[in-house]
């Protein structure tokens, strides 16, 4: 007979692996809300609440790799790109150290409660994707103009996650963890039949996109722009859709040409108002690194980056294998669950006009499908649920 400490131990990968998939599905839920042109990267960031409730469980490092993870999923299934991932560590990351800290140096005295956390996750999140699109996009003070936009933004968003979050508390499985489908390993491992990451190669390409930082001659861009755009175009089964991969991303490059071209000094271009020929020139210039950088991210998911990240998750976070162990049970079934997500029925379910009471029925809907309570529940890639 197992001893209540395994059963816990067993039972807390399953526990995470519900969580994470919850938080992904809220990052899925997000994707249909309609994006402003020139403030792309604003998103409610619902999954902050998940992250919340992580950090008063397990704690602030784990809530960082949580987060890690969550980003991780999140890339390899709706395209990797160098530049959202980038993004999306940039926020996520300084939001849930800075939730982190508050909680411990406050919020453990009562001092502060969820929606003075997740305000504090809000801006924080705001800031780090602020500095990101800075250095990786734009390196135009006009950029500047959106933190009034963005400070607001964080207000009522960081408040409102901070609402739903005792409330998605009280729905969550936390004190009664499912059990698990089968034994959860002592140690968590990479496929051992999976072929090894070529860790040369994607150095290689990961040196040589943040070497794009430093280039401007558009000739020597534009060659790499368009050898790296061949490769991945025969590396990856010689598709137009590789082709035109870059192009799914459009609303970044068309922040990218507001700012630089109607915010540049320089000389004026004729019958152009408010165009400058600097400005056009490190807009052109700066489409082609990101064009770059696109592709590059292509060539990195043929390559099974993922596989490496998971490694050095593995180096960074020694002591943490159940939340590991999490990461790859919520992978498995995540394609399930993205399906049920993206579905008519769920959306068709939920009244979207009360938006609190249809977050947590939200909630609960998919929290029922991954537990497999409901009839319309699904399991993994083999059928099997992840609750026993």
């Amino acid at each position: 007979m197992q001893s209540s400490d395994s059963n816990s131990r067993e039972r807390e990968p399953v526990l995470k692996a519900v969580w994470l998939l919850l938080g992904v599905s809220l990052n899925t839920l997000e994707l249909f809300i309609p994006r402003i042109p020139f403030l792309p990267w604003l998103k409610p960031g619902l999954a902050n609440s998940i992250t919340i409730i992580w950090i008063i469980k397990f704690g602030m490092t784990d809530a960082l790799l949580y987060t890690l993870l969550r980003v991780w999923i999140s890339s390899f299934y709706f395209g990797f790109s160098l530049v959202t991932m980038g993004l999306a560590l940039s926020g996520g990351l300084l939001s849930t150290a800075a939730m982190g800290i508050a909680w411990r140096l406050l919020g453990g005295r009562r001092l502060l409660g969820t929606v003075g956390v997740g305000t504090i996750g809000a801006v924080m999140h705001n800031a780090g994707q602020l500095i990101a699109v800075y250095f990786l996009l734009t390196r135009n003070n006009a950029l500047f103009y959106q933190l009034p936009f963005m400070g607001i933004a964080a207000l009522v968003f960081g408040g409102f996650v901070g609402i739903i979050t005792p409330l998605l508390w009280r729905i969550l499985v936390i004190d009664s963890p499912p059990s698990p489908a089968r034994p959860a390993p002592a140690t968590v491992q990479i496929d051992s039949a999976a072929a090894p990451a070529p860790i040369g190669a994607i150095l290689a390409i990961l040196a040589g996109a943040a070497s794009l930082v430093a280039m401007s001659d558009m000739r020597l861009l534009g060659g790499i722009a368009a050898a790296v755009t061949l490769i991945a175009f025969f590396s990856r089964g010689r598709t137009v859709s590789t082709l035109l991969y870059p192009l799914r991303f459009w609303v970044i490059f068309l922040f990218i040409g507001f700012i630089y071209l109607f915010f540049s000094y320089g000389t004026r271009i004729p019958f152009l108002p408010f165009v400058t020929r600097e400005g056009a020139a490190a807009t052109a210039a700066q489409f082609l690194r990101l064009w770059t950088w696109l592709q590059a991210g292509l060539l990195l998911q043929a390559l099974h980056c993922h596989r490496l990240l998971f490694v050095v998750l593995k180096r960074l976070f020694p002591h943490h294998a159940e939340t590991l162990l999490a990461g790859l049970l919520a992978l498995e079934y995540f394609p399930d669950v993205i399906s049920f997500v993206k579905g008519r029925k769920i959306r068709s379910e939920i009244d979207w006009r009360r938006p609190l009471e249809g977050l947590v029925l939200f909630i609960n809907r998919v929290q029922a499908h991954v537990l497999r309570v409901d009839r319309g529940g699904g399991g993994g890639r083999d059928g099997a649920p992840l609750k026993g």
